[in-house]
């Protein structure tokens, strides 16, 4: 067992749990999620592995616990962006670029691997997962709907294009600096997707 560091159990804990967490989500970034171990993230650490069990009983279980702190972070800055007084295609650029700006943050490819992570979740968490990502696209749909958009399904393409737009020009991004030329596509793009057939 590691010797306690902490003043109390609780506290060893935490601070064992937040060390592991942030090595693992830095191993992820990095590798990506099914290029790492637990074996990996409790060198990482300085733990033995039978000793990460204590912690988290398997790597999905780490993002797990990442995305409920982040998705929601997200989701109410979408909101905020979104729900604004501006006209729709004003708050859909502040959000895409919002959007693009937070897809280029190295720990942003865990989300893109997040099928990989739900496959070894349970079925209560894969739901907690979807429920998570419906949260994040509710204030996209109203925004889409204040633009015009009525019918359900077209929103629903709509969201899920303009958001597979984003990972896109964030990939683009990742091979080089922040460019112009791709934020101008981007926000046509968003316009093109955000405007009522």
């Amino acid at each position: 067992m590691p010797r306690i560091t902490a003043d109390t159990v609780a506290e060893h804990v935490a601070q064992q749990e937040a060390a592991v967490f942030a090595a693992a989500m830095r191993l992820f970034a990095q590798r990506g999620y099914t290029q790492v171990t637990l074996a990996d993230i409790a060198a990482e650490v300085g733990l033995k592995r039978n000793s990460l069990y204590r912690y988290f009983p398997d790597k999905a279980h780490i993002v797990l616990r990442w995305l409920r702190r982040e998705l929601p972070e997200q989701a109410a800055h979408a909101r905020t962006l979104l729900r604004g007084d501006g006209p729709p295609a004003e708050r859909l650029h502040a959000w895409a670029l919002h959007q693009l700006d937070y897809a280029r943050r190295p720990e942003h490819r865990v989300l893109a691997e997040v099928g990989a992570v739900a496959a070894e979740l349970d079925e209560a968490a894969r739901a907690e997962l979807a429920e998570s990502h419906r949260a994040l696209l509710e204030p996209l749909d109203a925004v889409l709907r204040e633009a015009g958009l009525a019918d359900d399904a077209d929103r629903a393409a709509a969201a899920d294009l303009l958001v597979a737009l984003v990972v896109g020009a964030a990939g683009v991004e990742a091979r080089r600096a922040p460019d112009d030329a791709v934020r101008a596509r981007l926000l046509a793009a968003v316009d093109a997707l955000a405007a009522p057939r």
